[in-house]
């Protein structure tokens, strides 16, 4: 399969970069290319975050000065962004030198494009779910003023520096139990595109027919913490294929789709090289293990991943994250699974319950109120 290395939506914005005081025009610069892009998830039609402006900070600590690299004020759907393709925010000419932040302003209006429904966008940032129905994604106050991403990158003059801000869209939508209120938790990886390896193929069903909107993961599992680090994902396309970067390791590549059996092979990936792995499905019954959660009262900015592993299929001495679900309130949530035996993790960030074993049909209480 032949694909570009760094493919790019018809949008491109543009935006000048206004120095402050202490900077001339006889300044050294090099160029930052700031691009969007999203780690997929399989459970909504459609992601949408409005970003209204990027900033870059140089110099450390309070010191040094913020820039403003792009004032995009633009809705994008972040499930357009998987597969190697970015929606470009910025290439703007910067001061040499270390910069050490960069932050991310969301927008409170929508701009005027249509969603994938072809109506206009209902609320800046918001999800469209598998029956077409809008959940606005809340942001809590303390992003209001912007989202830190703390990442060191140099700025050298007359070269130009790739970064790429990558949501992890499975980590950034967290339910609400029983209410209509969803939360835009942002979970942003600011990653570089030089050093990378490339994994790429096709997935298909049993009878090589190519499999859609299958999430194709980098893993590695701990053998001493017993958890599963996931370090990219992406879609499939309509034709079956992906393509996903990934930083020079050891890795699991796992496979999912509900209705079919999990697939997977180990890798070994060093850098600027490129990889075929290329997998067939076959189908298999869906469940469903319903985790019933019991958080603390008045934790409204509490989130909670729900982890659903089980023994990989191509190495029976680690385990493989097949699922996992965002919530940050109290409630029973339902999750569909290839139907069989599971270990399941849950985590507040400072508080990881012990593993549960749930097979689909079950229950498991994941009680966070417990001493």
């Amino acid at each position: 399969m032949t694909r570009s290395r760094v493919c790019f939506l018809a949008f491109i914005l543009a935006a000048a970069v206004s120095y402050g005081c202490g900077s001339s025009s006889s300044s050294s610069t090099g160029t930052l290319s700031l691009s969007l892009s999203d780690a997929a998830s399989n459970e909504y039609k459609a992601i949408y975050v409005t970003v209204k402006e990027v900033q870059v900070h140089m110099g450390g600590g309070d010191e040094g000065r913020w820039y403003t690299v792009a004032s995009p004020n633009m809705t994008y759907n972040l499930l357009t962004l998987v597969n190697g393709i970015m929606g470009q925010l910025s290439l703007s000419y910067l001061e040499t030198g270390t910069y050490t932040q960069i932050r991310l302003i969301l927008g409170s209006s929508p701009d005027s494009s249509n969603n994938i429904l072809g109506v206009s966008h209902p609320f800046a940032n918001y999800v469209v779910d598998d029956t077409s129905q809008y959940h606005e994604l809340k942001v809590p106050s303390g992003y209001r003023t912007g989202i830190k991403l703390v990442h060191e990158f140099e700025i050298v003059e007359g070269v130009t520096t790739e970064l790429v801000l990558d949501f992890d869209t499975e980590k950034c939508v967290v339910r609400s139990g029983n209410s209509r209120s969803w939360k835009l938790n942002p979970v942003i990886r600011v990653l570089g595109t030089t050093n990378k390896a490339i994994v790429s193929g096709i997935v298909t069903d049993a009878g090589n027919a190519p499999i859609a909107g299958a999430r194709v993961s980098i893993q590695r599992y701990d053998t001493e913490t017993h958890e599963v680090a996931v370090f990219a994902s992406t879609l499939t396309a309509a034709d079956g294929e992906y393509q996903i970067y990934v930083e020079p390791g050891l890795y699991t590549v796992l496979v999912c789709k509900d209705g079919y059996a999990p697939a997977c092979s180990m890798l070994m990936t060093g850098s600027n090289e490129d990889y075929e792995q290329s997998f067939a499905l076959p189908a298999v019954t869906t469940g469903q293990v319903t985790c019933s959660v019991t958080l603390p009262q008045g934790s409204q900015d509490q989130t909670v991943g729900i982890h659903f592993l089980k023994t990989s299929p191509c190495d029976e001495a680690n385990l493989v994250e097949v699922k996992a679900v965002y919530v940050s309130q109290s409630g029973s949530y339902p999750v569909d699974l290839p139907a069989g035996a599971y270990v399941v993790i849950a985590s507040d960030g400072a508080v990881t319950l012990p593993g549960k074993n749930a097979a689909t049909g079950s229950t498991v209480s994941l009680d966070f109120t417990a001493g």
